[in-house]
């Protein structure tokens, strides 16, 4: 989370943008009304070629139904200043499916711009300029005489100025995977927030509405942390969630969490399952970690390494925000003399959509940030950083980027990163409130010497391949766990023990 100011840029109306998403599915709480015969959002039975995605709306006409079947979608305000509709299409037959949208009044049909290919996926264009305005989509199964059942699969619907067919793949559906470590690294902690309740041992809920140095519009309290469900997919989660709502002086409530002087770690691999909010204009979600020294000497002297924050101004005018991150590093002397490097990406698919990866590999002399790293190597580092030593203690990256460090997570709203100071300008959460899901948080070690990790308590206990037989005592969650030349030591009161339970203190 950034404790410095970004280069504001002018915040563009809805109607100016390249392109909105209408709706992609994964976890979606529109409402896509039957029209004759019937539609459900069901799981993507044809995961290839330009969709990847979990989800997806069927639609079907059976011969017996009316030419009119569908469904449609009444969108919560008219729309105006786009020229075209996209949507990814699966249909059954290479007949032209219809658009139905409203002018003024007046219902009009339209039929795409492009040529239709049976059982494959598309982006199926429809032209909508000179339109005043529009106040509902509604996508149609078949028009034509039918002898057998039309089916129709349809994902990413969004408006657009542009009349190009998409060629990229969106998101793939990567729901359940793992990071597949090479070998060198060991497990070392595991959150997978299934106890049914936050481990105080472990995490700090913050309470407080000082803004977090950004001129944020929240304030952080326990309403905003919770453990539970996520409804799409069912995991078990630590949840942050965003509410707008008068509260201690403040327009909204959220949550935010961290490790500090509890859970800390130096070098390795930290792996975050998140599932991010729509973020649209206003929310600002992120992942990071502090030097575990910020109670004594603060921020920024302490650095700050930022593995991913969305909701960036830059990304309005464009219409990415479900794409557009960055990763950061701040080091300094002052609040008003701080080093910063921000690296900034924009995807080719939502990461807005279901849950994603998110990797930092921290060693002495480099920071790597990837987003997928499993299901998409090709992508490489979204950020990279030396640590490069320097004569000043205070600017050292390989000094102040060689501590002990804790984790933080939190869910912001308005502030300097979005470019927002008014709650009435988040339309994030026009329609209620947003939440960040985060699945679990991995921490892997390679045991080098340098390296170290100390956790009074954890979710589960770690046992490194080939160890067998904890003794009870050190089978449960009682006891500090310390990474200590290679070596993973649990300390209990005045003793310290071997992972197999030899005392050696």
């Amino acid at each position: 989370m950034k404790k410095i100011f970004f280069i504001a840029c002018v915040l563009c109306a809805a109607t100016m943008q390249a392109q909105t998403t209408v709706d992609d599915f994964e976890n979606s709480s529109k409402t896509w009304n039957t029209v004759s015969c019937g539609n459900e959002i069901v799981d993507n039975p044809h995961q290839e070629g330009l969709n990847l995605s979990c989800k997806c709306l069927q639609i079907e006409r059976a011969p017996e139904c009316d030419n009119w079947s569908g469904a449609i979608y009444t969108l919560p305000q008219a729309v105006t200043g786009y020229k075209y509709v996209h949507a990814l299409m699966y249909r059954n037959n290479s007949h032209k499916p219809n658009l139905k949208v409203t002018d003024n009044g007046e219902n009009l049909d339209i039929v795409p711009v492009n040529t239709i290919v049976a059982n494959q996926w598309q982006d199926v264009v429809f032209d909508i300029s000179g339109k005043a305005q529009v106040d509902y989509l509604m996508f149609m199964a078949d028009r034509d005489e039918i002898t057998e059942n039309a089916v129709v699969l349809i994902d990413d619907v969004l408006f657009s100025n542009d009349a190009t067919p998409r060629t990229t793949p969106n998101a793939q559906c990567a729901d359940e995977a793992e990071p597949e470590q090479d070998g060198e690294y060991t497990l070392v902690w595991n959150e997978d927030f299934t106890d049914g309740a936050l481990d105080t041992k472990v995490w700090n809920i913050e309470v407080n509405g000082d803004g977090g140095g950004n001129n944020e519009l929240q304030y952080y309290c326990e309403k905003g942390v919770s453990l539970g469900v996520e409804p799409t997919t069912g995991k078990h989660c630590l949840i942050l969630t965003a509410t707008k709502e008068n509260y201690q002086g403040k327009a909204c409530t959220s949550g935010r969490v961290n490790t500090k002087n509890k859970m800390t770690y130096t070098y390795g691999r930290i792996d975050a399952r998140i599932k991010f909010p729509q973020t649209a204009n206003g929310l600002w979600p992120a992942f990071w970690q502090m030097g575990n020294n910020f109670d004594q000497v603060g921020w920024p002297k302490c650095g700050e390494t930022d593995i991913i924050e969305m909701g960036h101004q830059n990304a309005f005018s464009k219409g990415t925000q479900d794409r557009f991150f960055n990763g950061a590093m701040h080091v300094g002397s002052a609040w008003n003399s701080v080093w910063s490097d921000a690296q900034d990406a924009t995807w080719s698919y939502s990461l807005q959509d279901t849950f994603h990866i998110v990797t930092m590999i921290w060693t002495p002399t480099s920071i790597d940030m990837y987003m997928d790293k499993e299901a998409h190597p090709e992508k490489g580092a979204y950020f990279h950083a030396d640590l490069e030593p320097n004569d000043d203690a205070d600017y050292n990256r390989q000094l102040v980027f060689g501590k002990p460090n804790f984790i933080i997570a939190n869910l912001a709203v308005g502030g300097n990163f979005p470019g927002i100071y008014n709650i009435n300008n988040v339309t994030a959460m026009a329609n209620g409130p947003r939440s960040m899901y985060i699945d679990w948080i991995r921490i892997y070690q390679r045991g080098d010497n340098n390296q170290s990790f100390v956790c009074p308590s954890a979710s589960d206990d770690i046992e490194p391949e080939g160890t067998t037989n904890l003794t009870p005592a050190l089978s449960s969650r009682e006891g500090e766990k310390v990474l200590r030349n290679g070596q993973l030591l649990i300390r209990r009161g005045e003793n310290v023990y071997t992972i197999t339970g030899q005392i050696i203190k």
